[in-house]
């Protein structure tokens, strides 16, 4: 019985709708673990939650700004 599954969990929830992660890391964080990030991270790591925002960096290049000739 150790391994239980918590369907609605609500940390789980806000953080894959989040779009911004390290935002959301941060506010769950304060909201949930009295502010400790590092708690957040193991807890997330136990639940195999894949942290994709360095992938989405990566995948996309910035594209320049367009300048205006007046």
């Amino acid at each position: 019985m150790s391994k239980i599954i918590h369907i609605n969990d609500p940390i789980l929830i806000e953080y894959n709708s989040s779009v911004d992660k390290e935002s959301a890391k941060k506010m769950i964080a304060f909201k949930y673990f009295s502010n400790d990030i590092c708690l957040l991270d193991k807890y997330l790591k136990d639940k195999d939650v894949i942290d994709n925002s360095s992938i989405a960096h990566i995948a996309f290049e910035p594209k320049s700004q367009l300048e205006f000739s007046f």
